[in-house]
């Protein structure tokens, strides 16, 4: 009975590491290309006696406007220090932005179903979540039926499209580096494991 009650406890669990941080959708190197990483600055052209800063300035009709501003050599290392901090709050904001959890991954990235949706690769790479989380309350339910190696076989599976899911998104470079692997997939992973080795115990012991 405590056994039984530990399984549906780790099961539970799972449905719990869903809400925390798993997945940076989007890789640094993607969210350095967009235009609010890109700096104003542009460039130093330097004459006798000061160093001059070039600025993009976007006019309403997209037209580019250079501007030149006149600085010192003190100035231009302030400016481009905060310039730097500036830059590294934007991609700490960004990445937290892009940062999802199985919810997110699995449900809200289509909330509302169309059959156009059938037609774009990132469907089928984000369809993983989806059933992990359907499985996953499956797995809740078929605990009180004491339905021991189904949850093991269902468990297993839920690695196995997690790692498919994975390499999928490595595969068309949405994830390019372990930094974007956040620790609600590591516990999803650990807990599974807990989950088939729980599930082996309590089908063991009913055989005997």
């Amino acid at each position: 009975m405590k056994n039984s009650i530990r399984l549906k406890s780790l099961i539970s669990i799972s449905l719990l590491i869903f809400v925390l941080p798993f997945l940076q959708t989007c890789s640094d190197k993607s969210l350095k290309s967009l235009p609010g990483y890109k700096s104003e600055f542009t460039g130093f052209i330097q004459d006798s006696v000061n160093f001059k800063i070039v600025y993009n300035k976007e006019t309403n009709s997209n037209d580019t406007l250079r501007e030149l501003i006149a600085v010192s050599k003190s100035e231009k290392e302030k400016i481009i220090k905060k310039e730097k901090a500036d830059k590294e709050i934007w991609l700490k904001k960004a990445r937290k932005e892009n940062t999802l959890n199985v919810y997110s991954l699995g449900i809200l990235n289509y909330p509302e179903f169309e059959f156009k949706h059938l037609t774009d690769k990132t469907f089928y790479i984000f369809l993983p979540f989806t059933i992990i989380i359907l499985l996953t309350v499956i797995m809740l339910i078929i605990s009180f039926k004491k339905m021991y190696k189904q949850i093991m076989i269902i468990s297993s599976i839920n690695l196995l499209l997690l790692f498919i899911a994975t390499i999928s998104l490595y595969l068309i470079e949405v994830i390019d580096n372990l930094n974007q692997i956040k620790y609600g997939y590591y516990l999803f992973v650990l807990n599974s494991i807990l989950i088939i080795i729980q599930s082996r115990k309590e089908l063991n012991k009913h055989i005997e």
